[in-house]
């Protein structure tokens, strides 16, 4: 019961099944034995944004990306600019997501995609397409960036285009 590791997992494992109060509580836990550390502070962020704790999932992405600012704690507060509305900021913090990643890692080339979302979203479709692009070639056959390339054909009404990439996606 006050094994941190066993805590940080049981944590982990909560939050995967959906219960985030219970997993915010139990990484509490965790955090009263060791506070330094950057995948904790991570659990505890994705459980206070799934409850609607925003405020507070700022200071802990803040805490976890002083610890260790890499593609974990780039990528959750890019996310959290988002949910505030800061496309911009959030577009930045996730291109230093990218960058810290390693090119063709499968956690790299997701928030590779999500920066390509997040460029859809502003209406840059060439950017966002940019983006599925270079994830496609740095890890072949990726579907969410053949999804993200379907979405932009379809944006551009071509439809024969965009079905059969997300044929290849479903593939």
């Amino acid at each position: 019961p006050n094994h941190f590791d066993a805590l940080n997992y049981k944590a982990l494992l909560l939050l995967s099944q959906h219960h985030f109060g219970e997993a915010l509580a139990v990484a509490k836990k965790a955090q009263n034995i060791f506070s330094y550390n950057a995948f904790l502070y991570g659990t505890i962020t994705d459980s206070q944004v799934e409850l609607g704790q925003y405020a507070a999932a700022v200071v802990s992405a803040d805490s976890m990306i002083a610890i260790r600012p890499d593609l974990r704690s780039y990528s959750r507060v890019a996310y959290l600019r988002e949910i505030y509305g800061d496309t911009t900021g959030a577009i930045a913090a996730m291109k230093l997501a990218v960058d810290a990643g390693l090119p063709g890692n499968e956690a790299t080339e997701w928030c590779r995609v999500q920066l390509g979302k997040l460029y859809e979203q502003t209406g840059n479709l060439s950017y966002a397409s940019m983006h599925y692009t270079i994830a496609l070639e740095k890890r072949p056959y990726y579907a969410p960036a053949y999804a993200g390339l379907a979405r932009i054909a379809f944006a551009k009404n071509e439809t024969t285009q965009a079905i059969g990439l997300l044929q290849q996606a479903d593939a």
